[in-house]
């Protein structure tokens, strides 16, 4: 009687399907409850990052003060965890919140230079995150006078069923590498146009970051 073969791999089996740990932690606190969050989750997954990697958490205020302070508390909570032993401090902290008056709001100032002072990384938004979403499908400095006219063009050029409190990842995933593209190009406009910065956002520095600590294979493709 022939011994018995082990039993192969399945590479498809759900066990080997189960992401598994990159290696860096990175703390992400978002000032909304559905849409970032929904985004950036929705990322995490497609990256086939584990939620131990990237922790993602609603601050405790709304403004940008809050956003900032509670990512200190927590990053700052996690390091005496580790000098304990119980878990390893993150490598990258991350607030993120918009702003429709960046350059006139005296709180907001005050939460840049609280968050620069204490290394943690802002990607801001203005006038707010649905700028970063609408840059997924075109390129514009167009300035918007608040977040309801980012969303009026989502709606009337390109999404007519978008919903604040429901984003589809898989509509976006495949348009992030356009997106990061587009903000770049945003960013280097308003160096040399002078406008205040309006609109433009920095979430691409963080889609970045998050695309980095996954493994080549699972990466999304940039152009640079």
């Amino acid at each position: 009687m022939s011994a018995k073969r082990p039993k192969s791999r399945n590479p498809f089996s759900r066990r080997s399907m189960v992401p598994r740990s990159s290696g860096k932690k990175i703390l992400i606190v978002t000032e909304g409850e559905k849409t970032e969050p929904d985004y950036l989750k929705g990322l995490r997954k497609h990256l086939k990052l584990n939620a131990v990697d990237i922790e993602i958490m609603k601050a405790a205020g709304t403004d940008a003060f809050s956003v900032v302070d509670y990512a200190i508390k927590v990053r700052n909570d996690r390091r005496r965890e580790a000098r304990r032993g119980c878990t390893v401090p993150y490598d990258s902290v991350w607030a993120v919140f918009d702003t429709e008056r960046a350059d006139t709001n005296p709180k907001l100032n005050d939460a840049l230079q609280k968050a620069k002072s204490n290394k943690i990384n802002v990607a801001l938004s203005n006038p707010c995150f649905e700028f970063w979403l609408l840059l997924h499908y075109e390129y514009t400095t167009a300035q918007f006078a608040k977040c309801g006219n980012v969303i009026r063009r989502i709606k009337d050029n390109w999404s007519p069923n978008y919903e604040k409190s429901k984003v589809d990842i898989d509509k976006y995933i495949p348009k992030i590498p356009t997106a990061v593209e587009h903000a770049e190009r945003c960013r280097e406009h308003h160096k040399t146009a002078g406008v205040g910065g309006n609109p433009c956002t920095k979430v691409d520095l963080l889609v970045r970051e998050m695309n980095d600590t996954t493994r080549p294979h699972n990466r999304l493709k940039f152009n640079k």
